[in-house]
């Protein structure tokens, strides 16, 4: 494996209209995943296998639970743990990138 020393935030960038993905690290249902979503776009349903988090490192986002419809907005340097199988969506608030660790 290669090292890498690098700011996170330089390692996900806001190409084109898609959500942009960058997986760091994938180990069985472990994930280290870096994702760029733009103002308004929105990841569709869907759940974790395993435990995990998500950093947001610039912009804000709307973590949408599907079963009840809590939403839990997350700013910039804020942390937020979910469990496993939780159906959810996540739609960008602002120009937005996130670190998921699923663990």
């Amino acid at each position: 494996m290669e090292h890498i020393k690098e700011k996170l935030e330089n390692l996900i960038c806001f190409c084109g209209e898609h959500i942009n993905s960058n997986v760091l690290l994938k180990n069985g249902d472990s994930l280290a995943l870096l994702i760029a979503l733009k103002k308004h776009q929105k990841m569709q349903e869907h759940f974790s296998p395993v435990d995990a988090f998500i950093y947001v490192l610039e912009g804000e986002i709307e973590f949408k639970f599907s079963e009840n419809n809590e939403v839990i907005e997350i700013k910039k340097e804020e942390i937020f743990f979910f469990k496993a199988n939780e159906k959810h969506n996540v739609t960008a608030k602002k120009d937005s990138k996130m670190l998921v660790i699923r663990i």
